[in-house]
């Protein structure tokens, strides 16, 4: 009796043993299939092991660094979408400028023409603007590598925007807009990089020239209030997109050149701890502001 009873207990764990012998290979086949389907490249595919054994955390683990590549594809598509526009806006913003340079001076060369001065004047113009596109090129090149080290000194925001403004005053004379300033007398101080500071307010105004085809008025404004350091321009007659966060991608048309100014701007302030941030106003009018706030 005995006997019989150890034989039918040996019987039945053989039997166990083989069910889950046969179960185990099974689920180590579907954990095989599917590192077959991620490694050629379908990292759509998932693992779907029920239970709470090791193949099932494996497939888990599996699921998730799908996730994680699938992520990492999808950014590196974006970003050479945004390589391509940058890189064909780049080709149109060169070529714009040397042509008309090439036209007058083809025609000054000629003795076409009755006013030479008016000339000199585009060409000098047009050489300005490939300056700014080559100079915006050299900045973000650095700002990609990593080379540019930002430095962190006492920087006084409301004599930067004097000096921004001032650097500007003859396009803006010459385009007939009124500036109103609020600038306080007293200095408005921040831990900052000082040519960083300059750039991105530099940007912020050519910005506002470049795509205020209609702009009558700018308004600079710097605010030292409590925890807040800010300067902000506001300009009438923006040709903007309905989005203004879209004016910060690179590449993107309409966002100055070849869309690199105010991308730039945004990623110097981010690396000194401030923001660059756009909005849209009534009255066809938009706002660009620089803001620091102290903890």
């Amino acid at each position: 009796m005995a006997w019989g009873i150890a034989i039918a207990a040996l019987v039945t764990g053989l039997a166990a043993g083989l069910m889950l012998g046969a179960r185990s290979r099974a689920r180590v086949g579907r954990l095989r299939h599917g590192v077959r389907e991620l490694a050629s490249g379908n990292l759509g595919h998932r693992i779907i092991l029920p239970g709470r054994d090791d193949a099932a955390a494996i497939a888990e683990d599996l699921n998730q660094l799908a996730d994680d590549l699938q992520t990492e594809r999808q950014a590196t598509q974006a970003r050479e979408a945004s390589r391509r526009r940058l890189l064909a806006n780049i080709s149109h913003d060169l070529r714009t400028p040397v042509a008309s340079i090439g036209g007058y001076v083809d025609a000054l060369q000629r003795g076409l023409g009755d006013d030479p001065t008016r000339y000199l004047a585009v060409i000098a113009t047009k050489t300005d603007e490939l300056a700014e596109l080559t100079d915006d090129l050299f900045y973000e090149a650095r700002l990609d590598s990593g080379d540019l080290v930002l430095a962190s000194t006492p920087v006084d925001l409301a004599e930067a925007a004097r000096r921004a403004i001032l650097g500007f005053e003859p396009q803006l004379t010459a385009r007939g807009v009124r500036v109103d300033v609020a600038i306080p007398e007293e200095a408005c101080v921040v831990e900052a990089d000082g040519l960083a500071v300059t750039r991105i307010l530099g940007n912020l105004v050519s910005n506002a020239i470049r795509h205020g085809e209609r702009m009558t008025t700018m308004t600079v404004e710097v605010t030292c209030d409590g925890t807040r350091r800010e300067v902000r321009l506001t300009n009438d007659g923006a040709a903007l997109p309905a989005d203004v966060e879209r004016l910060f991608e690179r590449g993107v048309a309409g966002a100055g050149g070849a869309g690199l100014g105010l991308a730039i701007a945004r990623e110097l302030a981010h690396r000194m701890g401030a923001a660059v941030l756009a909005e849209r106003l009534a009255d066809d009018k938009v706002s660009f502001a620089l803001t620091f706030r102290e903890s």
